[in-house]
Order: structure tokens, then C-alpha cells, then sequence
């Protein structure tokens, strides 16, 4: 194998191109990303004179493949936590505090959470007939509506969720969206008493993010890349066939990746086009600081689908990361947009703009014009894990096996959509393209 190309230049296909380098010094290797920029969903931008991200601020600190690459990167120590941990729901008019001990908006604190205001129906965990097994795969509101009630679900569990993934609780798959509910379901028949029993988790933050923006692993990524001979070409989509390479790895979304591979593998194309995916928009606005009405003392809040709000969730940024706070303007960050629920879509920037507004001045109090705003939106670009999610793509790596040996396809389609978890799928696609090859 002397030559490999990367189909796609966002997070994943970076990180393929890093560990092929690392591996293997005198490999040509050409990462071709279609648009004008590297990074995909992972871009910071100046905004109101400060560094703010257009998609993820931040990536989990207690998996270890982010906060791996940012120490061999050599940024470690640009890193930074939140500086605010609390977050609320709106629920019935009002912003509720999140209780302690939820586990992806599953509670293992049922005082705490009937002192939070959010579920004040009385909440009786009802285990299931026996524990989940080690082969099965449900929703996740099929796993915790029978067994803590539909409030609790649609008011803590799917808010949550859908947060994350841009999905619906109830067609998501509980192994590959949540795979800590599984673990403590197949502990346990009761899915409290299932997480109650799970390790403490690690102690330190939660989160990380770089304080100039997340844009900074890119850029670190990227001039490492160019200071290694990896060759970066912008405007540049291929179709395998016409990659020139002895490898490929594909490592962009499934629609797209369903262009590239079409000729070549018809099969795996079939089955990559089943995966839905859900568009976003993320609405960023800053305020004259005297705007907010209430203090801002928290990281955010999340919205459920049952309020008939537009926004899914708003982080209040300048709280949240101490960096963006300036002491003269206030920062926001507003989602809208899940799967199901794609309305801003029809909106044009400045009603939407206006729409969200509305929205800010009846859940956060904050009312005034906006210093600036600015809209991004991420069409088709939240792939959904429903229920089987994990057999469908061992299946679809099978039978690009059999169609074609030498091309791998990866992403956050497949195991992961976190930025952590996009590291590492390619970091592992490029060790295994190797492997393949004996080289």
C-alpha cells in the first residue's frame, strides 16, 4: 500500500489522516473534502469579538480519545472545563433545576426529583419482567416509559436525548444512543437500582473544550497534518473509483457516502441509505448584558417537545465557558431543530431570528435587541441509531468487506457521534485499512 485517500475532511477523516502518518511515514496520503473548509460540524468563528463555536463547544473528558489527540497535538493545556455545571428544564411555565443523580435524564434520585418541580406525579418504578438482554436491542422510551412513566421520559429522558443526538427517544436505540441505560438494564431487571449498582464515574470535568473554540483542534490537527506531508484538498469530492489509491477510507455522512461507494459497493450503499438523519440550526445572539432579567446561573436549559416551543435547548455561553464572558455583552446559544421536528427549516434567518427571540424573552427573560446574531444551520447532519442501529452496521462493514477489501467506511453515522468518538473511529479505520493492507 503506497497510496490511501480520505474522503472527507471533518473530524473523522482528520483523524484517519493522522494515524495513517503516524504509522506509516512514507505513505502518500490525499484527504478530499468537498467543501471550502476542513473540520465538517466542528468550526469556530468570531462573534462579537470573541471566539464562539458554530456546532460542538465542547467534547466528554471521561472518554479518552478527545483529550488523547489534544496531548499528542500538543494544546492540553489550552483546554478549559465549564464554568458553570447547572443546567434546568422548561417545564410548565418555568425553568426547573435538573436534580441530582440523573443518568441521561434517567433519575437515580427519585427525592430529588420530586423536589425539582419537573415530574410532580408520583413516580413508582415498576422493573421489567427480567433484565435486557445481551442480544436485544429496544428503544429507549420502550426501556423507561414502562418502568418510570411517561412524564419522566418525555420530560427529563427525551429532552435530554434529543439534545444529543437531535432524535426522538422513543426510535432511538437504547445499545448504540445509550449505552449506559443498556449496561444497567442488563444488570438489572429495575433500571434504577441498574445505575445505582454501575461504578462511580470518574473524578474531574465532566467536559472540555479549547478556549479559543473547538475550531482550535482542528487547526492543530490540520498543521500537523500539513507539517507531515498529508496533501488537503479543498472543493474535492471523489467517487472511490476515481480516488487513485491503493485505500480508502470514507469518512463522511452516510448520504455521501452512499455517492462515493455506489459503484462499487451496491449492497453496502443499499443499507447505508436506511440511516435517517435530522437537521439543526444553531442560533447564536448576543445581548447588552442588561437584557437578562434573571441570572443567568448555569449552563442552560433544555426544552421538551410537549411545550410547542421552536427551540430545543439554549446554552447560555457566556455563563457556561468564563472565556466568552467580556462583562459587557452576554452570549446564547440557541438550538432548534430535532427529527420530527424541522420547522425552522421554513423559516428564513431573521424571522427565524425573531421567532427565537420571542422564545428567549418567555423561558430566560431576556428581552432587548441583539448586539449581534448570527444562524448556522446543519442540515441532515445528525444521524439517527434506531433500534438495531449496531447489527446494521456490523452489517454494512461485512459486506464492504466482501465488496470491497481495501475501502473503509467510518463516521458518525456508525458508533459514536461525538467528537471523542469521531476521533476515534478514524483513528481505528486507519489502523485497520493497515492491517488489511500487511503493511
Amino acid at each position: 500500500m503506497k497510496r490511501v485517500a480520505v474522503v472527507g475532511g471533518g473530524i473523522t477523516g482528520l483523524a484517519a489522516a493522522y494515524e495513517l502518518r503516524r504509522r506509516l511515514p512514507d505513505l502518500a496520503i490525499v484527504v478530499h473534502e468537498a467543501s471550502d473548509r476542513l473540520g465538517g460540524k466542528v468550526a469556530t468563528s468570531l462573534f462579537d469579538g470573541r471566539p464562539v463555536d458554530e456546532g460542538a463547544d465542547a467534547f466528554l473528558a471521561r472518554v479518552p480519545w478527545g483529550l488523547d489527540l489534544c496531548r499528542e497535538l500538543g494544546i492540553e493545556k489550552a483546554l478549559v472545563s465549564p464554568a458553570a455545571s447547572a443546567a434546568y428544564v422548561w417545564w410548565d411555565g418555568a425553568l426547573r433545576r435538573l436534580p441530582d443523580g440523573l443518568v441521561l435524564g434517567v433519575p437515580t434520585d427519585l427525592a430529588a426529583l420530586r423536589a425539582s418541580g419537573i415530574v410532580t406525579e408520583p413516580v413508582v418504578v415498576r422493573p421489567a419482567p427480567k433484565p435486557l438482554a445481551p442480544d436485544d436491542d429496544v428503544s429507549v422510551g420502550a426501556l423507561v416509559r414502562p418502568q418510570l412513566g411517561d412524564a419522566v421520559f418525555e420530560r427529563l429522558v427525551d429532552p435530554l436525548l434529543g439534545g444529543i443526538n437531535a432524535g426522538d427517544g422513543d426510535r432511538l436505540s437504547v445499545r448504540a444512543a445509550a449505552p449506559q441505560l443498556a449496561a444497567a438494564a442488563e444488570r438489572d431487571a429495575d433500571l434504577v437500582s441498574g445505575l445505582r449498582a454501575a461504578p462511580p464515574a470518574a473524578a474531574g470535568p465532566v467536559f472540555y473544550a479549547p478556549a479559543g473554540g473547538m475550531g482550535t483542534l482542528v487547526d492543530a490537527l490540520v498543521d500537523w497534518l500539513g507539517s507531515h506531508r498529508v496533501e488537503l484538498r479543498l472543493g474535492s469530492f471523489v467517487r472511490v473509483e476515481d480516488a487513485d489509491a491503493d485505500g480508502v477510507i470514507v469518512a463522511v455522512p452516510a448520504p455521501a457516502a452512499t455517492d462515493a461507494l455506489r459503484r462499487v459497493a451496491p449492497t453496502t450503499t443499499n443499507q447505508l441509505a436506511t440511516i435517517a438523519y435530522a437537521s439543526v440550526a444553531l442560533v447564536t445572539i448576543a445581548f447588552e448584558r442588561s437584557a437578562a432579567r434573571r441570572a443567568l446561573d448555569g449552563s442552560g436549559y433544555l426544552v421538551p417537545r410537549g411545550t410547542g416551543l421552536l427551540m430545543s435547548a439554549c446554552s447560555w455561553a457566556s455563563t457556561k465557558w468564563a472565556h466568552l464572558d467580556d462583562g459587557k455583552h452576554l452570549i446564547v446559544r440557541v438550538s432548534t431543530g430535532r427529527i420530527g421536528d424541522e420547522r425552522f427549516a421554513e423559516l428564513d434567518d431573521d424571522t427565524l431570528i425573531t421567532r427565537l427571540l420571542e422564545e428567549l424573552a418567555e423561558t430566560s427573560d431576556i428581552e432587548g435587541a441583539p448586539v449581534e446574531a448570527r444562524v448556522n444551520r446543519w442540515m441532515r447532519s445528525f444521524p439517527q441509531y434506531e433500534p438495531g442501529h449496531i447489527d446494521l452496521v456490523e452489517s454494512i462493514e461485512r459486506h464492504l468487506a466482501e465488496e470491497a477489501p481495501n475501502i473503509l467506511v467510518t463516521g458518525a453515522a456508525f458508533r459514536g457521534l461525538g467528537v471523542p468518538a469521531c476521533i476515534r473511529q478514524g483513528r481505528e479505520a486507519a489502523a485497520l485499512l493497515i492491517e488489511r493492507a500487511g503493511a
